[in-house]
């Protein structure tokens, strides 16, 4: 319950097993037919579920959320800042270019602006509301703030899922404020992105659909074998400008219907494994509603989850979960405020160190929270009255120690006053 790590469907683990023995390089077609073809066909089924016409949008798949978002955020450079690529970012002039991220994205979107030469000092973090979600109203503010001090913001990273407590950031709102700044908008929908795939869940990501690009992680919750991320950008071109230099041995100067279904040249990756045949198979026998089934029972599992805590005298849960994460408190009767992180943190360690059960844990607000993730179908709510009775036993041990050393510790001041 710790970690967003899936649980893998076992056709696809075996699949998985028989392409490693038959390598297939996926990013050019004459080396990975079946892999470019599958990216083709999958394109296409995310695409209705988004809403985008057919055949004015694109998909590539590459090796991670981070990859991609990485990408992502080459493209909106290249697009937005025409001369980088071959000028470097000095020929931008007085303005320094800058990206705009949600105080609670994921680490390695902020890394980003390190790797392709921003620097952290140009990233504006957009402020969130009661719900940690972007706050349109004082993400416009911060903006305007940062294009008067001088920067350049030409990208807007949204989330869908984020990390801490699972959040969807209002994507129509900031559209709306991107296109205002004329910036790119791109989501780091690694974990909710999947909800596409479900009826019942899509609605949550009201709005995606006007992202400039997203990314989401077939290894999370669509259920396969890492690493396998989608990459997709709503105006079809896009993709090739993340790389514009045209290297002769890769590089054909005349489309043909090989090279129009491969990837190669518009990601990372020269070599890349064929890890989207695992989503194609299991997608080709079990169909969309599968993958929608067990996503919606994760889902309504972690709300049964909440309640559960949230009806618990001695927790305190902050947060209604948006996806399959939930971020808790134990705070037994008696404990003072400042002695609570530290307990959160030994409860994490005790329960992880115990071997039953696997928790994660996270900061929000100068607190310190318990997480769990719930990603294997199997689990119930009897697994988690389980890790709560486990807390609460860890947490008595803990305090018990606690007032035992204290005790010991006045006997032995008291002696020593005695003795003076």
């Amino acid at each position: 319950m710790a970690r967003q790590f899936s649980s893998v469907m076992p056709v696809a683990a075996v699949f998985d097993m028989v392409s490693a023995m038959v390598p297939q390089p996926a990013s050019y077609y004459e080396a990975g037919q079946f892999a470019n073809i599958a990216d083709r066909l999958l394109e296409e089924t995310f695409g209705r579920l988004i809403g985008w016409p057919h055949g004015r949008f694109e998909m590539v798949t590459t090796s991670g959320a981070s990859l991609a978002n990485m990408t992502a955020v080459l493209v909106a450079r290249n697009h937005c800042l025409p001369q980088s690529w071959n000028g470097g970012l000095a020929v931008q002039g007085s303005r320094r270019p800058a990206i705009a991220v949600g105080e609670d994205a994921h680490f390695s979107v902020t890394r980003v602006a390190g790797i392709v030469g921003i620097g952290q000092d140009q990233v504006i973090r957009l402020p969130l509301n009661e719900r940690r979600q972007i706050c349109p109203e004082r993400a416009a503010a911060a903006l305007d703030s940062a294009a008067f001090r001088g920067l350049d913001v030409f990208c807007v990273i949204a989330s869908a899922g984020t990390t801490s407590i699972g959040a969807n950031d209002p994507f129509p709102e900031l559209a709306a404020l991107a296109k205002r700044h004329r910036a790119w908008l791109h989501v780091d929908a690694a974990h909710n992105g999947a909800f596409l795939v479900s009826d019942r869940l899509r609605p949550r990501l009201s709005g995606l659909g006007l992202a400039d690009s997203f990314c989401l992680d077939a290894h999370k919750t669509l259920f396969v074998p890492a690493l396998c991320t989608l990459l997709f950008y709503r105006e079809k071109g896009m993709a090739e400008t993340a790389f514009p230099q045209k290297d002769s041995y890769v590089f054909d100067p005349f489309e043909d219907e090989m090279t129009a279904v491969q990837s190669g040249v518009k990601n990372f990756e020269c070599t890349k494994r064929p890890a989207i045949l695992n989503l194609w198979l299991a997608w080709s026998l079990y169909g969309r509603h599968a993958f929608a089934d067990k996503l919606e029972h994760l889902v309504t599992m972690t709300g049964v989850a909440h309640d559960y805590l949230a009806n618990q005298p001695d927790f305190f849960v902050p947060y209604r979960p948006e996806s399959n994460i939930l971020c808790f408190v134990h705070r037994p009767a008696g404990v003072d405020s400042r002695r609570l992180s530290l307990l959160q943190i030994q409860l994490r360690d005790r329960v992880r160190a115990a071997g039953q059960y696997l928790l994660s844990k996270v900061d929000l607000d100068g607190q310190t929270m318990l997480r769990m993730v719930l990603m294997n179908h199997r689990i119930g709510l009897h697994d988690i009255q389980g890790v709560v009775a486990e807390i609460r036993r860890h947490a008595r041990d803990i305090l018990e120690n606690d007032a035992t050393q204290s005790a010991s510790r006045s006997g032995i001041t008291g002696s020593s006053l005695e003795r003076t």
